[in-house]
């Protein structure tokens, strides 16, 4: 079978999407962060998205279907973007650092002031849709369970203290990280979120 005949053969049959899934996500995040869900309407999801009422409603149901494909297109940029930030890190104590610090890096100036969509979300939807804070909070437990296994590495490899409590370490510097997103909703700006990773790593010894 010849190249052309693969290529017609896998070519995605009906009209093509006629927007940019990311670009119009991105967008759509940007609201919901800034304003959270409950403010956040149809209609400024349309305007900052850019698209009209039918292509919305076509790609998604309604609002809590274009908020749960913005919180995934969320979750798994900041994975990445962490991913970036542990490569290089090689002792546990590096790890606890570099994550703290991708947190912090997301924390102050325009980008703090959006907010965290998922401690957001928890605040502004935990009560009324069980299943969404579910996944938000499964989201919270990731990032603690990270650093319970940054925190052992820490002790075996010895750039931890072995005395240190690891549940409550990794609790502490996950209450930590979302601090600094409230900070970083209130203004602060990087030296103060510097000052505070530097002084979470001073608590673990």
């Amino acid at each position: 079978m010849s190249t052309s005949a693969i290529k017609t053969k896998s070519r995605p049959l009906g009209r093509p999407r006629e927007f940019d899934m990311d670009k119009a996500l991105d967008a759509a995040l940007i609201v919901f962060r800034e304003r959270g869900y409950n403010a956040t309407s149809i209609s400024d999801l349309r305007a900052a998205m850019g698209l009209t009422a039918g292509s919305l409603y076509k790609a998604f149901k309604d609002k809590r279907a274009i908020f749960i494909a913005a919180l995934d297109r969320y979750i798994q940029a900041r994975e990445a973007e962490l991913a970036r930030h542990l490569e290089p890190a090689r002792t546990g104590r590096e790890k606890v650092l570099a994550t703290l610090r991708c947190y912090g890096d997301v924390s102050h100036d325009v980008e703090g002031r959006r907010g965290c969509l998922v401690l957001g979300g928890l605040t502004d939807i935990d009560t009324f849709d069980t299943k969404l804070a579910h996944r938000f909070r499964q989201a919270l437990s990731r990032i603690e369970q990270l650093f319970v296994g940054f925190i052992e590495l820490g002790i075996q490899d010895g750039s931890l203290p072995n005395h240190l409590d690891i549940e409550t370490s990794a609790r502490y510097l996950l209450c930590t990280v979302e601090g600094m997103r409230v900070l970083g909703k209130r203004g602060a700006n990087a030296a103060e979120i510097e000052g505070i990773v530097l002084q979470a790593m001073r608590s673990l010894g």
